[in-house]
């Protein structure tokens, strides 16, 4: 178990772990100076039994902190730590007086006190650790969910389990309690890419995923576009697991429809591909993070060539969030042909996938009203000028300029993430795709592209 101390005089980190280390040694103290540190480490460094605040700290107010802690981290033991006029005077009653599991540690500390205080607070959290039990459960009754779709809520109405074996799971979520995106966090670290719902919340949770974000996209509060990125590729990913479990709704053509129209606003604001490129995030570059870089690069590439009408833009805005969505291995996406040698290192059933993929998410796109042609684009997204990709074989005098503005997104987007996600990277990786594309209906969209990169 994990215990972080929050203090920014540095001389009292030596008391407090001395005391955990003669009393509870099992406990790992993680000590930090301010609130800004606290945050990050809750954020990804979790998760933390127990944590305790220093009443005296000057860098904070601990108050606030404790509600910035508690907004972050969930439910847990808080230890306040502090001489009796500190904690009169900095600590708001309802952090103890009111509070159950909250507890206070006032200076100086007596040994027996301090037992009995973190006895209490690990006994809480061993407790709710109890709650996450293994089970035994048909795998017929669970459904995955990628992992990253839980940062979208903080408590659920229902449990959600991580594999352990074929038929066990470890309940992680219990129904109606709190959970911290630290929590995810640390799941994410290790690598679980899935958690697994009941098959009859699963469809539940999706359908929340959607209006939920529906309410973020049509709120009043203006949303920076850090902000508006993260909420886009947490649609995609809602999107994805909708398309490839469920179908199609109107819900899912609302949501689609938002994301596509907001990615116009933000466009309009920075202009260029690679002013947008610094807002995405830097750790996955999973098929959620490409599919929003590909919609944000057709849009500045339609822009740039003066085709940015509305059809335009949903028709490449839709292509955009369908094209990888029959993929269920996210590294099947930076594969870029059928004769790419790492297709070999996946499964014969993968490989099938991949071969497959466009034209069944170009199905998908039959179902959406409103959107003519993206089936046809999103069939060619790896098609090739001289007739080499696939499924088709088809040459560029037999791809529309709207297909071909696509396959450049798509390839450039696979690029960019398979080999160097930054900046510097654009240029090298435009004059690469030019000796393959620079021909027929290709020609107008690739000046286009470099002028949305420059």
């Amino acid at each position: 178990m994990k215990a972080l101390y929050i203090c920014d005089e540095k001389e009292e980190w030596n008391h407090i772990r001395n005391l955990f280390a003669s009393h509870f040694p099992k406990v790992e103290l993680i000590c930090v100076t301010d609130g800004s540190d606290a945050i990050e480490y809750l954020s990804y460094e979790g998760p933390f039994g127990l944590i305790l605040v220093e009443a005296a700290m000057k860098s904070d107010d601990p108050s606030e902190l404790t509600r910035k802690v508690i907004s972050l981290a969930g439910e847990r033991p808080i230890i306040f730590v502090g001489a009796q006029a500190f904690i009169t005077d900095r600590i708001d009653e309802e952090f103890y007086i009111k509070s159950d599991t909250n507890d206070l540690l006032i200076r100086p500390i007596e040994i027996e006190s301090f037992k009995d205080t973190v006895k209490k607070a690990i006994g809480w959290a061993e407790e709710e650790e109890f709650e996450k039990s293994i089970e035994e459960i048909d795998r017929e009754e669970l459904l995955p969910m990628k992992l990253r779709n839980f940062y979208l809520f903080e408590s659920l109405p229902y449990d959600v389990y991580l594999e352990l074996t074929q038929t066990k799971f470890i309940k992680i979520i219990s129904a109606n309690k709190r959970y911290s995106h630290s929590d995810i966090n640390a799941y994410a670290k290790k690598n679980v890419k899935v958690l697994y719902l009941q098959k009859n919340e699963y469809l539940k949770f999706l359908e929340d995923g959607i209006e939920k974000l529906l309410m973020i996209f049509d709120g009043q509060v203006k949303l920076s576009t850090k902000k508006i990125i993260a909420n886009q590729i947490r649609s995609v990913l809602i999107i994805h697991q909708y398309v490839q479990t469920v179908g199609v709704s109107q819900n899912l053509i609302k949501l689609c429809d938002r994301v596509i129209a907001v990615t116009r606003e933000v466009t309009l604001e920075h202009k260029k591909f690679k002013n947008i490129l610094p807002f995405f995030p830097k750790a996955h570059a999973d098929l959620a993070e490409q599919a929003v870089m590909t919609l944000y690069l057709s849009e500045t590439i339609l822009t740039a060539l003066g085709w940015a009408s509305e059809t335009s833009r949903k028709k490449l805005g839709l292509a955009s969030l369908l094209y990888d969505s029959m993929l269920t291995n996210d590294d099947l996406s930076k594969i870029r042909s059928l004769e790419d040698p790492q297709l070999q290192m996946f499964t014969v059933s993968e490989q099938e996938e991949f071969k497959n993929h466009p034209l069944k998410a170009a199905e998908m796109a039959q179902y959406f009203q409103g959107y003519p042609d993206t089936d046809f684009i999103i069939a060619q997204q790896h098609e090739r000028p001289k007739g080499d990709g696939f499924p088709s074989k088809l040459t560029n005098n037999k791809l529309t300029a709207h297909s071909c503005a696509f396959i450049l997104s798509n390839n450039f987007v696979t690029r960019l993430v398979t080999d160097n996600k930054n900046q510097g990277a654009l240029l090298n990786i435009f004059r690469e795709i030019k000796s393959v594309y620079n021909q027929g209906n290709f020609k107008d969209p690739l000046s286009a592209l470099q002028r949305s990169i420059v």
